[in-house]
């Protein structure tokens, strides 16, 4: 018979952090990762709109700000605080259901092109498609 073993949420967080590091996952590579994709979205004809409405010219921001998030979806850093559900939902006259099959195609491509293995793209993709589904979710149903 298998034991059962209850860990803590700490533990499961740790786990995370030490599967990413051991893919070579850190700040430096969420920062290009971050950089790359939103390149890619400026220059797609369908997101780029919508999101140069959202954001405007002064992509600093949002750029540090996606950072910090991933930073604490992938490493558990705990940088991010925001509140991203109000910050779409605010544009809901803009955003389409179809615009996050681009936005995960966009994501994959840019790990395609700079995650150090595919096993580390895998771990980015399957956080990235759970925030998809989720967003989703929650903005239009």
């Amino acid at each position: 018979m298998s034991e059962i073993v209850i860990r803590t949420a700490s533990a499961r967080q740790s786990d995370i952090a030490r599967r990413a590091q051991a893919l070579g996952i850190d700040e430096a590579l969420i920062s290009e990762l971050v950089d790359a994709f939103y390149d890619r979205v400026r220059a797609n004809p369908e997101l780029g709109p919508v999101f140069a409405a959202a954001i405007g010219d002064d992509w600093a921001p949002h750029l540090q700000t996606m950072k910090q998030f991933w930073s604490s979806i992938a490493l558990n850093a705990g940088s991010y605080g925001g509140r991203p559900v109000p910050a779409h939902h605010k544009h809901l006259d803009k955003i389409r259901p179809e615009h996050f099959s681009i936005w995960l195609a966009l994501f994959a491509e840019t790990l395609r092109d700079r995650a150090p293995t595919p096993e580390a793209a895998a771990f980015f993709m399957e956080r990235a498609e759970r925030i998809s589904e989720s967003f989703q979710n929650i903005l239009f149903n």
